[in-house]
Protein backbone atom coordinates (compact mmCIF):
# COMPACT_ATOMS: atom_id res chain seq x y z
CA UNK A 1 0.00 0.00 0.00
CA UNK A 2 2.96 2.27 0.91
CA UNK A 3 5.09 1.39 -2.26
CA UNK A 4 1.40 2.29 -4.48
CA UNK A 5 0.99 5.22 -2.24
CA UNK A 6 4.99 6.13 -3.01
CA UNK A 7 4.33 5.51 -6.83
CA UNK A 8 0.89 7.06 -7.56
CA UNK A 9 2.64 10.45 -5.46
CA UNK A 10 5.72 10.10 -8.41
CA UNK A 11 3.29 10.00 -11.00
CA UNK A 12 1.50 13.03 -9.90
CA UNK A 13 4.49 14.65 -8.96
CA UNK A 14 6.15 14.60 -12.90
CA UNK A 15 2.06 15.11 -14.03
CA UNK A 16 2.08 18.61 -12.64
CA UNK A 17 5.93 19.14 -13.31
CA UNK A 18 4.76 18.94 -16.83
CA UNK A 19 1.96 21.26 -16.30
CA UNK A 20 3.59 24.13 -14.47
CA UNK A 21 6.34 23.63 -18.30
CA UNK A 22 2.89 23.83 -20.47
CA UNK A 23 1.80 26.90 -18.53
CA UNK A 24 5.48 28.44 -17.65
CA UNK A 25 7.04 29.60 -21.29
CA UNK A 26 10.82 28.94 -21.13
CA UNK A 27 13.14 32.68 -21.30
CA UNK A 28 13.57 32.04 -25.12
CA UNK A 29 10.25 30.13 -25.70
CA UNK A 30 7.06 33.51 -25.44
CA UNK A 31 4.97 30.93 -23.90
CA UNK A 32 5.32 27.77 -26.29
CA UNK A 33 5.94 29.55 -29.62
CA UNK A 34 9.26 29.65 -31.05
CA UNK A 35 11.63 32.57 -33.09
CA UNK A 36 13.80 29.92 -34.57
CA UNK A 37 13.79 30.04 -38.74
CA UNK A 38 11.82 27.26 -40.40
CA UNK A 39 8.20 28.89 -40.17
CA UNK A 40 7.13 27.45 -36.98
CA UNK A 41 4.87 29.57 -34.74
CA UNK A 42 7.10 32.92 -35.09
CA UNK A 43 5.91 35.80 -32.79
CA UNK A 44 3.69 38.23 -35.10
CA UNK A 45 5.97 41.67 -34.12
CA UNK A 46 9.22 39.86 -35.32
CA UNK A 47 10.19 38.53 -31.84
CA UNK A 48 10.08 42.10 -30.24
CA UNK A 49 9.75 41.25 -26.15
CA UNK A 50 6.56 42.13 -25.09
CA UNK A 51 6.04 44.92 -22.04
CA UNK A 52 5.61 43.70 -18.61
CA UNK A 53 2.30 42.90 -17.75
CA UNK A 54 1.17 46.60 -15.30
CA UNK A 55 2.22 45.18 -11.44
CA UNK A 56 -1.17 45.42 -9.50
CA UNK A 57 0.57 45.97 -6.68
CA UNK A 58 1.69 49.49 -7.97
CA UNK A 59 -1.39 51.69 -9.03
CA UNK A 60 -1.34 53.63 -12.54
CA UNK A 61 -0.57 57.54 -12.02
CA UNK A 62 -3.30 59.77 -12.77
CA UNK A 63 -3.35 61.55 -16.06
CA UNK A 64 -1.14 64.69 -15.94
CA UNK A 65 -3.83 68.16 -15.72
CA UNK A 66 -4.99 70.26 -18.77
CA UNK A 67 -2.99 73.45 -18.65
CA UNK A 68 -2.68 76.19 -21.12
CA UNK A 69 0.39 76.14 -23.22
CA UNK A 70 1.66 79.97 -24.56
CA UNK A 71 3.94 79.71 -27.90
CA UNK A 72 4.87 82.45 -30.05
CA UNK A 73 3.07 81.77 -33.21
CA UNK A 74 4.09 84.70 -35.46
CA UNK A 75 6.25 87.73 -35.53
CA UNK A 76 9.64 89.02 -34.59
CA UNK A 77 11.14 89.64 -37.62
CA UNK A 78 11.66 93.22 -39.30
CA UNK A 79 8.12 95.32 -38.71
CA UNK A 80 6.75 95.27 -41.51
CA UNK A 81 7.92 92.35 -43.22
CA UNK A 82 5.50 89.36 -44.53
CA UNK A 83 6.78 85.53 -43.83
CA UNK A 84 6.50 82.59 -42.15
CA UNK A 85 6.16 82.72 -38.14
CA UNK A 86 9.11 84.31 -36.89
CA UNK A 87 10.56 85.66 -40.23
CA UNK A 88 7.52 87.68 -40.03
CA UNK A 89 7.46 91.23 -38.39
CA UNK A 90 4.52 93.33 -36.91
CA UNK A 91 4.23 97.05 -35.02
CA UNK A 92 2.12 97.28 -31.93
CA UNK A 93 -0.77 94.90 -32.72
CA UNK A 94 -4.37 95.51 -31.66
CA UNK A 95 -7.25 94.03 -32.89
CA UNK A 96 -7.88 90.15 -34.24
CA UNK A 97 -10.20 88.55 -35.57
CA UNK A 98 -10.70 84.91 -37.44
CA UNK A 99 -12.88 83.39 -40.64
CA UNK A 100 -12.00 79.90 -41.60
CA UNK A 101 -8.05 79.40 -41.05
CA UNK A 102 -7.30 82.76 -41.30
CA UNK A 103 -6.48 85.38 -38.55
CA UNK A 104 -6.91 89.17 -39.48
CA UNK A 105 -4.79 91.09 -37.35
CA UNK A 106 -4.84 95.42 -37.29
CA UNK A 107 -1.24 96.64 -37.75
CA UNK A 108 -2.08 99.87 -35.54
CA UNK A 109 1.22 102.00 -36.27
CA UNK A 110 1.97 100.88 -39.53
CA UNK A 111 -1.91 102.00 -39.99
CA UNK A 112 -2.00 97.86 -41.98
CA UNK A 113 -4.00 94.91 -42.23
CA UNK A 114 -1.98 92.03 -41.59
CA UNK A 115 -3.34 88.10 -42.45
CA UNK A 116 -1.93 85.36 -40.69
CA UNK A 117 -2.54 81.75 -41.79
CA UNK A 118 -3.59 79.35 -38.53
CA UNK A 119 -2.26 76.30 -40.20
CA UNK A 120 1.53 76.93 -41.94
CA UNK A 121 1.60 80.50 -39.85
CA UNK A 122 1.99 82.66 -42.88
CA UNK A 123 1.86 86.40 -42.51
CA UNK A 124 1.13 88.63 -45.40
CA UNK A 125 -0.47 92.05 -45.99
CA UNK A 126 -3.76 92.94 -47.46
CA UNK A 127 -3.97 96.92 -46.90
CA UNK A 128 -0.50 98.42 -47.02
CA UNK A 129 0.87 100.84 -44.91
CA UNK A 130 -0.42 104.72 -44.82
CA UNK A 131 2.75 106.59 -44.11
CA UNK A 132 4.10 107.89 -40.94
CA UNK A 133 0.73 109.10 -39.68
CA UNK A 134 -1.79 107.27 -41.86
CA UNK A 135 -4.39 109.00 -44.14
CA UNK A 136 -7.99 108.08 -45.49
CA UNK A 137 -8.53 106.81 -48.61
CA UNK A 138 -10.93 104.04 -49.64
CA UNK A 139 -10.11 101.83 -52.64
CA UNK A 140 -7.73 98.63 -53.41
CA UNK A 141 -5.70 97.56 -50.25
CA UNK A 142 -2.46 98.81 -52.58
CA UNK A 143 -4.10 102.33 -52.28
CA UNK A 144 -6.40 102.55 -49.37
CA UNK A 145 -5.70 104.06 -46.09
CA UNK A 146 -6.34 104.02 -42.52
CA UNK A 147 -4.86 105.89 -39.57
CA UNK A 148 -4.51 103.78 -36.48
CA UNK A 149 -6.77 100.71 -37.71
CA UNK A 150 -8.09 99.03 -34.10
CA UNK A 151 -10.44 96.82 -33.93
CA UNK A 152 -11.55 94.22 -35.86
CA UNK A 153 -14.31 91.81 -36.52
CA UNK A 154 -15.54 89.32 -39.24
CA UNK A 155 -19.30 89.28 -40.67
CA UNK A 156 -21.51 87.09 -42.75
CA UNK A 157 -20.09 86.49 -45.89
CA UNK A 158 -16.16 87.13 -44.75
CA UNK A 159 -16.41 90.93 -44.89
CA UNK A 160 -13.85 92.34 -42.50
CA UNK A 161 -14.92 95.42 -40.60
CA UNK A 162 -12.52 97.35 -38.60
CA UNK A 163 -12.35 100.77 -36.37
CA UNK A 164 -10.46 103.30 -37.95
CA UNK A 165 -9.66 104.83 -34.43
CA UNK A 166 -7.83 108.02 -35.20
CA UNK A 167 -10.16 109.09 -38.37
CA UNK A 168 -13.17 108.13 -36.14
CA UNK A 169 -14.51 105.79 -38.73
CA UNK A 170 -16.13 102.32 -39.35
CA UNK A 171 -14.29 100.51 -42.51
CA UNK A 172 -15.71 97.82 -44.42
CA UNK A 173 -12.93 95.49 -46.01
CA UNK A 174 -14.51 93.32 -48.70
CA UNK A 175 -12.14 90.45 -49.33
CA UNK A 176 -11.43 87.32 -51.39
CA UNK A 177 -10.69 84.26 -49.28
CA UNK A 178 -8.85 82.45 -51.80
CA UNK A 179 -6.42 85.60 -53.02
CA UNK A 180 -5.90 87.61 -49.64
CA UNK A 181 -3.82 89.95 -51.12
CA UNK A 182 -3.52 93.90 -50.99
CA UNK A 183 -4.49 94.32 -54.84
CA UNK A 184 -7.66 92.06 -54.19
CA UNK A 185 -8.93 93.88 -51.37
CA UNK A 186 -11.37 96.71 -51.19
CA UNK A 187 -11.67 99.48 -48.40
CA UNK A 188 -14.74 101.08 -48.04
CA UNK A 189 -16.86 104.00 -45.60
CA UNK A 190 -19.35 102.09 -43.65
CA UNK A 191 -20.44 104.42 -41.12
CA UNK A 192 -18.82 108.08 -39.73
CA UNK A 193 -18.67 111.30 -41.44
CA UNK A 194 -16.47 113.12 -43.81
CA UNK A 195 -16.97 115.80 -45.51
CA UNK A 196 -17.43 117.17 -49.49
CA UNK A 197 -13.50 117.53 -49.81
CA UNK A 198 -13.09 113.83 -48.41
CA UNK A 199 -11.36 114.89 -45.34
CA UNK A 200 -12.54 113.86 -41.80
CA UNK A 201 -14.53 116.52 -39.83
CA UNK A 202 -14.04 116.91 -36.38
CA UNK A 203 -15.40 113.68 -34.05
CA UNK A 204 -18.40 114.02 -32.19
CA UNK A 205 -21.49 111.72 -31.32
CA UNK A 206 -24.62 111.44 -33.83
CA UNK A 207 -26.80 108.81 -34.69
CA UNK A 208 -28.47 108.13 -37.85
CA UNK A 209 -27.46 107.05 -41.53
CA UNK A 210 -23.97 105.56 -41.42
CA UNK A 211 -22.68 108.62 -43.47
CA UNK A 212 -24.38 110.66 -41.12
CA UNK A 213 -23.42 109.17 -37.72
CA UNK A 214 -20.31 110.47 -35.54
CA UNK A 215 -17.66 108.79 -33.58
CA UNK A 216 -15.04 109.48 -31.26
CA UNK A 217 -12.05 107.12 -31.33
CA UNK A 218 -13.77 103.67 -32.29
CA UNK A 219 -12.29 100.58 -30.62
CA UNK A 220 -13.36 97.09 -30.38
CA UNK A 221 -16.15 95.51 -32.23
CA UNK A 222 -17.87 92.63 -32.62
CA UNK A 223 -20.86 90.89 -35.19
CA UNK A 224 -23.98 89.06 -33.93
CA UNK A 225 -26.28 88.37 -36.96
CA UNK A 226 -27.15 91.53 -38.65
CA UNK A 227 -25.76 93.88 -36.57
CA UNK A 228 -22.42 95.01 -35.71
CA UNK A 229 -21.89 96.66 -32.31
CA UNK A 230 -19.57 99.01 -31.54
CA UNK A 231 -17.04 100.14 -28.53
CA UNK A 232 -16.97 103.71 -28.99
CA UNK A 233 -13.83 105.06 -27.01
CA UNK A 234 -13.90 108.37 -25.60
CA UNK A 235 -17.93 108.67 -26.41
CA UNK A 236 -17.93 106.50 -23.41
CA UNK A 237 -21.00 104.28 -25.24
CA UNK A 238 -21.57 101.25 -26.95
CA UNK A 239 -23.32 101.85 -30.60
CA UNK A 240 -24.85 99.88 -32.82
CA UNK A 241 -25.11 99.77 -36.86
CA UNK A 242 -27.85 97.81 -38.60
CA UNK A 243 -26.01 96.06 -41.53
CA UNK A 244 -29.39 95.02 -43.06
CA UNK A 245 -30.58 98.52 -43.30
CA UNK A 246 -30.26 100.43 -46.81
CA UNK A 247 -27.92 103.44 -45.23
CA UNK A 248 -26.29 101.00 -42.76
CA UNK A 249 -28.19 102.78 -39.71
CA UNK A 250 -26.22 103.69 -36.00
CA UNK A 251 -27.67 104.05 -32.72
CA UNK A 252 -26.48 104.29 -29.25
CA UNK A 253 -27.53 101.70 -27.24
CA UNK A 254 -25.79 101.88 -23.88
CA UNK A 255 -24.07 104.81 -22.06
CA UNK A 256 -24.71 108.24 -21.51
CA UNK A 257 -21.78 110.10 -22.85
CA UNK A 258 -20.70 111.19 -19.49
CA UNK A 259 -17.10 109.22 -18.25
CA UNK A 260 -17.91 107.38 -15.04
CA UNK A 261 -19.64 104.70 -14.09
CA UNK A 262 -23.27 103.27 -13.31
CA UNK A 263 -25.57 100.47 -14.10
CA UNK A 264 -28.73 101.17 -15.38
CA UNK A 265 -30.70 100.69 -18.34
CA UNK A 266 -29.34 102.32 -22.28
CA UNK A 267 -28.12 105.57 -21.68
CA UNK A 268 -28.97 105.82 -18.30
CA UNK A 269 -25.83 103.69 -17.57
CA UNK A 270 -22.30 105.00 -17.91
CA UNK A 271 -19.01 103.99 -19.11
CA UNK A 272 -15.25 104.80 -19.02
CA UNK A 273 -13.32 104.03 -21.78
CA UNK A 274 -15.32 101.10 -23.64
CA UNK A 275 -12.59 99.46 -25.65
CA UNK A 276 -13.18 95.19 -26.12
CA UNK A 277 -16.29 93.64 -26.82
CA UNK A 278 -17.30 90.15 -27.34
CA UNK A 279 -21.08 88.86 -28.16
CA UNK A 280 -22.84 85.53 -26.89
CA UNK A 281 -26.42 84.91 -27.64
CA UNK A 282 -28.59 87.96 -26.28
CA UNK A 283 -25.51 89.34 -23.92
CA UNK A 284 -22.88 91.19 -25.37
CA UNK A 285 -19.74 92.01 -22.96
CA UNK A 286 -17.66 94.93 -22.63
CA UNK A 287 -14.70 95.76 -21.31
CA UNK A 288 -13.36 99.27 -20.26
CA UNK A 289 -10.15 100.06 -20.25
CA UNK A 290 -10.41 103.16 -17.94
CA UNK A 291 -13.12 101.48 -15.24
CA UNK A 292 -11.12 98.09 -14.94
CA UNK A 293 -14.17 96.33 -15.33
CA UNK A 294 -16.08 93.78 -17.35
CA UNK A 295 -19.44 94.79 -18.12
CA UNK A 296 -22.42 93.08 -19.57
CA UNK A 297 -25.73 94.44 -21.75
CA UNK A 298 -28.88 91.99 -21.63
CA UNK A 299 -29.73 92.66 -25.64
CA UNK A 300 -33.07 91.08 -25.02
CA UNK A 301 -34.09 93.17 -22.22
CA UNK A 302 -35.97 96.51 -22.54
CA UNK A 303 -34.11 98.94 -23.12
CA UNK A 304 -30.67 96.95 -22.66
CA UNK A 305 -30.03 97.04 -19.26
CA UNK A 306 -26.25 97.47 -18.58
CA UNK A 307 -24.49 95.57 -15.20
CA UNK A 308 -21.33 94.81 -13.91
CA UNK A 309 -20.10 91.35 -14.16
CA UNK A 310 -16.53 91.64 -12.36
CA UNK A 311 -14.07 94.09 -11.45
CA UNK A 312 -13.69 96.49 -8.59
CA UNK A 313 -13.10 99.84 -10.32
CA UNK A 314 -9.66 99.88 -9.12
CA UNK A 315 -6.62 98.98 -11.16
CA UNK A 316 -4.66 95.62 -9.39
CA UNK A 317 -4.67 92.18 -9.88
CA UNK A 318 -6.78 89.49 -7.89
CA UNK A 319 -8.52 86.52 -8.28
CA UNK A 320 -11.76 86.18 -7.25
CA UNK A 321 -15.88 86.26 -7.56
CA UNK A 322 -17.00 89.31 -9.40
CA UNK A 323 -16.41 92.81 -8.04
CA UNK A 324 -13.65 91.82 -5.52
CA UNK A 325 -11.52 90.49 -8.79
CA UNK A 326 -9.37 93.70 -10.13
CA UNK A 327 -8.07 93.98 -13.72
CA UNK A 328 -5.24 96.98 -14.64
CA UNK A 329 -6.82 97.81 -18.25
CA UNK A 330 -8.71 94.83 -19.69
CA UNK A 331 -9.26 95.69 -23.40
CA UNK A 332 -9.85 92.63 -24.88
CA UNK A 333 -12.68 90.16 -24.82
CA UNK A 334 -13.36 86.50 -26.32
CA UNK A 335 -15.84 84.03 -25.11
CA UNK A 336 -16.71 80.47 -25.74
CA UNK A 337 -19.55 78.35 -24.22
CA UNK A 338 -19.70 79.84 -20.49
CA UNK A 339 -16.13 81.25 -20.46
CA UNK A 340 -14.95 84.94 -21.13
CA UNK A 341 -11.33 85.53 -21.65
CA UNK A 342 -10.26 89.05 -21.16
CA UNK A 343 -6.60 90.43 -21.89
CA UNK A 344 -5.42 92.12 -19.04
CA UNK A 345 -3.65 94.62 -20.86
CA UNK A 346 -1.16 96.40 -17.66
CA UNK A 347 -0.94 93.57 -16.09
CA UNK A 348 0.29 91.47 -18.95
CA UNK A 349 -1.56 88.42 -18.18
CA UNK A 350 -4.88 86.56 -20.11
CA UNK A 351 -7.68 86.18 -17.05
CA UNK A 352 -10.93 83.54 -18.04
CA UNK A 353 -14.73 84.63 -16.24
CA UNK A 354 -16.22 81.85 -15.55
CA UNK A 355 -19.40 83.49 -16.72
CA UNK A 356 -22.44 81.50 -14.48
CA UNK A 357 -20.31 81.67 -11.25
CA UNK A 358 -18.41 85.30 -12.16
CA UNK A 359 -15.40 83.68 -11.20
CA UNK A 360 -12.08 85.23 -12.16
CA UNK A 361 -8.82 83.58 -12.65
CA UNK A 362 -5.31 83.58 -14.41
CA UNK A 363 -4.48 81.35 -17.47
CA UNK A 364 -1.29 82.81 -18.55
CA UNK A 365 1.26 85.66 -17.43
CA UNK A 366 3.44 85.82 -14.43
CA UNK A 367 2.65 89.89 -14.46
CA UNK A 368 5.60 90.86 -16.16
CA UNK A 369 6.28 91.87 -19.61
CA UNK A 370 7.80 89.64 -21.23
CA UNK A 371 7.74 87.29 -24.49
CA UNK A 372 8.28 83.90 -22.58
CA UNK A 373 7.02 80.67 -23.54
CA UNK A 374 5.73 78.21 -21.34
CA UNK A 375 2.21 76.82 -19.00
CA UNK A 376 0.48 79.60 -17.55
CA UNK A 377 1.43 81.76 -15.42
CA UNK A 378 5.48 80.49 -16.04
CA UNK A 379 4.74 82.16 -19.56
CA UNK A 380 5.07 86.03 -20.16
CA UNK A 381 3.38 87.91 -22.55
CA UNK A 382 3.68 92.11 -23.31
CA UNK A 383 0.47 94.41 -23.19
CA UNK A 384 -1.95 91.62 -24.67
CA UNK A 385 -5.19 93.19 -26.03
CA UNK A 386 -6.92 91.59 -29.55
CA UNK A 387 -7.93 88.26 -28.67
CA UNK A 388 -10.02 85.40 -30.32
CA UNK A 389 -10.97 82.00 -29.60
CA UNK A 390 -11.10 78.86 -31.68
CA UNK A 391 -11.76 75.43 -30.06
CA UNK A 392 -9.14 74.87 -27.59
CA UNK A 393 -6.94 77.64 -28.90
CA UNK A 394 -6.63 81.17 -27.91
CA UNK A 395 -4.61 83.55 -30.53
CA UNK A 396 -3.81 86.94 -28.42
CA UNK A 397 -2.10 90.16 -30.42
CA UNK A 398 1.03 90.71 -27.87
CA UNK A 399 3.00 93.69 -28.20
CA UNK A 400 4.88 92.45 -31.84
CA UNK A 401 4.13 89.14 -31.48
CA UNK A 402 0.91 86.52 -32.05
CA UNK A 403 1.04 84.24 -29.17
CA UNK A 404 -0.81 80.83 -29.39
CA UNK A 405 -2.27 79.33 -26.53
CA UNK A 406 -3.88 75.54 -26.12
CA UNK A 407 -5.21 73.93 -24.01
CA UNK A 408 -4.03 70.65 -23.42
Amino acid sequence: FNRRLTSAGALLAVFALSLLLIACPSPGGGGGTTTSGGGGNAIPDGGKPRPPAPDPEKPTPPPKPKAWHVTTFAGGGVAGTDGIGAAAGFTNLYGIAQSGDTLFVTDGIRHSLRTVHTTTARVGTIVTPGGVIGGYANGAGTSAQFRLPFGAAVGAGGTLYVSDYNNHLIREVTIDPANLTAAAAQVSLLAGTINAAGTLLTPGHADGAGNAAQFRNPAGLAVSGSTLYVADYNNHRIRAIDLASPNKTVSTIAGSGTSGHADGVGTAARFNGPTGLAVSGDTLYVAELINHRIRAIDLASTGKTVSTLAGSGTSGHADGVGTAARFNGPSGLAVSGGTLYVTDQNNHRIRAIDIASRTVRDIAGDGTAGNTNGIGTAARLTTPIGIVVSGGTLYVASGNLIRKLEYR
